[in-house]
């Protein structure tokens, strides 16, 4: 039994190739082009949607836990535009708590079409999927989150330069309060002349 298990690498696929999965994992991160990740999760898809009870019980799961599922559903793997929909759709989607975060220090907070995608695109690439997202929104405004308060940040846009490390996020500043203050007391003024 244990013979017949050590040719397969999961689900019936097998291991002539003799490199190993971790040399094949580390070749595909190497390939690094979008294309060929989404072949590979097109593939990916493709092989999981025909998966059955059978197959998992050779991938090495035991027959009396296989047999507790009613219904074997493969997930889909997600594409560019998916993430960037969960990054900004949902209830509780990231890009608004963070917009409410910087609210409280009445600063606005916005990201550009391309700076959206290009984060979908780097959780793609780091194979993290939704769950990345929040550990990259971290880390591209946690400087800026230290910044913002007690300075005179207006508001905030991420672009995809941004995103990518090239520059930072751009502030842009209120006018100073003297004047500010004196704009609605001269209207003020020729409201009542």
């Amino acid at each position: 039994s244990s013979g017949i298990n050590a040719e397969y690498l999961g689900f019936g696929t097998s291991t002539s190739g003799g490199e190993g999965r971790r040399a094949a994992a580390q070749a595909g991160q190497q390939e690094g082009s979008m294309t060929s990740e989404q072949e590979d999760q097109r593939e990916k898809d493709s092989y999981l949607s025909t998966v059955e009870a059978q197959d998992l019980i050779e991938f090495g799961m035991i027959p009396e836990f296989v047999g507790r599922f009613p219904a074997l559903v493969p997930f889909h793997s997600l594409t560019e535009e998916m993430l960037v929909r969960i990054l900004t759709e949902p209830k509780n989607a990231l890009v608004p708590q963070y917009q409410m975060l910087f609210g409280m220090d009445k600063v606005e907070l916005n990201f550009t079409k391309d700076a959206l995608m290009e984060i979908s695109k780097m959780a793609i690439s780091k194979k993290t999927g939704a769950r990345g997202l929040r550990a990259i929104l971290e880390k591209l405004l946690l400087e800026v989150m230290f910044e913002i308060p007690g300075s005179n940040v207006e508001s905030v846009e991420v672009t995809k330069e941004a995103v990518m490390g090239m520059s930072s996020p751009t502030f842009y500043y209120a006018q100073d309060k003297d004047i500010v203050e004196e704009k609605p007391e001269e209207d003020l003024q020729r409201a009542t002349a």
